[in-house]
């Protein structure tokens, strides 16, 4: 009896950790696709990374994600001045690594 509700806790505990790790996704996962950009400026000090949503593809708009150190995804509008300088200094960054 006391194995059968030992593997009922590991169970339980295996669940709660299946539906954490599921929850973490990001707005770049296989299903989300941003649907508006920010109006925010962000700082490229701030974001570790980026990748690019094309709308031929699953998503309705072209947007640029980047996923800032707080572990935040925000979609931006490719077109915009600030987001092509962002996407340039990123890039810079990875070819000096």
């Amino acid at each position: 009896m006391m194995d059968s509700g030992k593997n009922l806790l590991l169970a339980a505990v295996m669940s709660v950790l299946l539906l954490h790790l599921c929850s973490k996704s990001e707005a770049a996962s296989s299903f989300d696709c941003c649907l508006r950009y920010t109006e925010r400026i962000l700082h490229p000090r701030f974001i570790v990374g980026f990748t690019q949503q094309l709308s031929n593809e699953a998503c309705d708009i072209n947007a640029i994600i980047f996923y800032t150190k707080k572990k935040f995804a925000v979609c931006a509008d490719p077109k915009k001045n600030w987001v092509k300088q962002a996407v340039h200094i990123l890039s810079q960054r990875v070819k000096k690594m």
